[in-house]
This record gives structure tokens, C-alpha cells and sequence, in this order.
């Protein structure tokens, strides 16, 4: 391979991931799904036995249907662990997760359906919801960037 014929291969690459760029932009339902199944999880710890058992299924179902929605609609699905930055968001993320769960389990026993559950469960929706706004703008940037593998 010559030098003409290596620069038109990395152009051909960047050409690709510029194209990857506009196609990895998803609508706001979609991310507003993503924290609602997050926040369905976080409320079912609150729950007893058998709602949690619930929660956790429809969160698990909603999950399977979001990955195949997007391969089908978008032809491919996008796992949160892409790119440095996005990473980032992701353990922003698992962290206000974890905390809003360890909060929502120590309302067990209040009735149901717990106040603080609830607020967990919001937080978690909103955080969610914005952050995979945000780690979606990050990625789409890495992918621009060439940092993306």
C-alpha cells in the first residue's frame, strides 16, 4: 500500500464515521424510554417481593424491545460502553442509579406507594433522560473526532 492509497483509506474511514454520526441520533421518546425503564427498576426496589419481581420484568422486557426496535428502525443498537467521554456519562450514570436504588430500598415497609420511592424514581427518570442526551451528543462528537473505536 502506497501512501495515496493509505490516506484514501483513512479518508474512507472518516467518511464512515462522519455518516455513523448523523445515523447515531436517536428522538427524545427514545431516551425518555430509556429513563422510565430505569426509573420502573428503581421504583420496584421499594416494592415488595413480588412487585419488584414485576418491575424488574417489565424494565428487563422494555430493555429487549428498545434493542430490537433499533436494530430494526436504525439498523444497528448503540451500547452505553462506546467512546471515552460517553463512558464517562455511563458511570455518572450507574452512580445516580445505584444511590437513587439504595434510596428507594430503604423506603420498604412505608405504603406503597412510597413518597420517597416516587422522588427516587423521578430522579432517576430525569437523570437518565438527560443524561443519555448527553451521552448521545458525546458520542456522535468522538465519532466526528475519529476517538470512537
Amino acid at each position: 500500500m502506497d501512501r495515496n492509497e493509505a490516506l484514501a483509506s483513512l479518508d474512507a474511514v472518516r467518511q464512515t464515521r462522519g455518516k455513523l454520526a448523523q445515523r447515531s441520533q436517536w428522538p427524545l421518546w427514545r431516551h425518555a424510554l430509556f429513563g422510565l425503564l430505569e426509573a420502573t427498576f428503581i421504583f420496584g426496589v421499594s416494592l415488595p417481593f413480588a412487585g419488584m419481581i414485576v418491575c424488574v420484568m417489565i424494565a428487563a422486557a422494555t430493555m429487549v424491545w428498545i434493542i430490537h426496535d433499533d436494530k430494526k428502525r436504525y439498523g444497528m443498537f448503540v451500547s452505553g460502553w462506546q467512546g471515552t467521554r460517553p463512558k464517562i456519562v455511563l458511570f455518572g450514570l450507574v452512580a445516580v442509579a445505584g444511590a437513587m436504588a439504595v434510596l428507594s430500598f430503604t423506603a420498604r415497609g412505608e405504603p406503597v406507594p412510597s413518597p420517597t420511592a416516587l422522588l427516587a424514581a423521578l430522579v432517576t427518570f430525569t437523570a437518565c433522560t438527560l443524561g443519555s442526551l448527553w451521552w448521545q451528543k458525546l458520542y456522535r462528537q468522538e465519532l466526528r473526532e475519529g476517538g470512537v473505536a
